[in-house]
């Protein structure tokens, strides 16, 4: 019989705080005023909060975004490399430059190194 009691005088102790809050009796209070810079406080807290989580999914759809982005050039590049390697194989480029009257040469060179290095700036 005495929790029974106990529980009811804690319901309504709760109750009164809500009630208070709700009702905005609670700011008139002394003890808000000392609760006021630790509010301020948890408000700032909260605000930080809510910025890094902005923040961070932001820089999250900034990544996906690079990503997909880096992953197209990479195609690119390989797909220019290829055509690049492709058009200057000496094959190709006698075919291209023989209309301009440009042949291969089918002659070697020989080039013969020298021990002296005036005889080959003179």
């Amino acid at each position: 019989m005495t929790m029974k009691r106990e529980t009811k005088k804690t319901a309504s102790k709760g109750s009164r705080t809500i009630m208070s809050i709700l009702g905005g009796s609670f700011l008139t209070k002394e003890d808000f005023s000392k609760m006021f810079p630790f509010l301020v406080y948890l408000t700032v807290l909260l605000m930080l909060i809510i910025t890094n989580a902005y923040v961070a999914e932001s820089t999250s759809r900034s990544i996906k975004k690079n990503t997909v982005r880096l992953r197209d050039l990479r195609v690119e590049y390989i797909y220019a490399k290829s055509a690049f390697t492709r058009e200057s194989t000496q094959k190709t480029l006698i075919e291209k430059l023989a209309p301009e009257g440009i042949k291969e040469s089918l002659e070697t060179r020989m080039v013969q190194k020298t021990s002296d290095t005036k005889q080959q700036t003179e």
